[in-house]
């Protein structure tokens, strides 16, 4: 895919954006970033070669594309505005789930970046500017089960931001096992991870 935008006839079907949005993505977990051209592309997601340099001018705007779709199931988790006055289990539940469900669609993107310049340059400036990272999940939860101990429903003594680092990192672990390219064993399941991070921080005896 070069940066030289052709020129365009007429507005592209609608859809056309989700449809390049989600072959792009499927390319690039399948084949790596060198299969990620306009061509390829275009015939999974049964558009014209056109209609991808329409919405997108290059590789590189295509996939910093294709890893914003994947931040918007975090803006919420993001906010706290879902977390704030949940029970402990349905946080947990809600915020693995959304982590995951992120993590899906990023990590491919910020895998191809370490092979890719001017993608690295551009993801790095975008996530620098919309202060992205691990860190805003942490501070999320972890603001949320500081407020929980202040009202006696997690453990005292428990520092919430690092209980809510092993929570993130637990998340971590689990989709990144999934980009690798090896058969490895399985990994406890997200219900087991919840289950024990909740009976690590109920207040009571352990």
């Amino acid at each position: 895919m070069t940066d030289e935008v052709p020129r365009r006839r007429g507005r592209p079907p609608a859809g056309g954006r989700e449809a390049i949005l989600a072959a792009a993505l499927q390319l690039l977990r399948e084949r790596g970033i060198a299969r990620v051209t306009s061509r390829e592309v275009a015939a999974l997601a049964g558009v014209s070669e056109a209609s991808v340099f329409y919405h997108y001018k290059d590789r590189t705007g295509l996939l910093q594309a294709v890893f914003e779709q994947g931040l918007e199931p975090l803006q919420a988790l993001s906010s706290g505005g879902m977390l704030s006055g949940a029970d402990l289990h349905d946080v947990l539940t809600r915020f693995a789930d959304t982590l995951d469900e992120f993590l899906e669609q990023a990590l491919p993107v910020m895998s191809a970046a370490l092979s890719d310049t001017a993608l690295r340059d551009v993801m790095a400036a975008y996530m620098t500017a919309q202060d992205l990272g691990p860190h805003r999940g942490v501070a999320a939860l972890g603001d949320y089960l500081a407020a929980e101990q202040a009202a006696g429903r997690v453990r005292a003594g428990v520092d919430p931001h690092a209980a809510a680092m092993l929570f993130v990192g637990a998340c971590y672990t689990r989709a990144a096992q999934r980009q690798m390219p090896a058969r490895v064993n399985e990994l406890p399941p997200l219900e087991n991870i919840i289950r024990a991070t909740e009976e690590l921080l109920r207040p009571g005896p352990v």
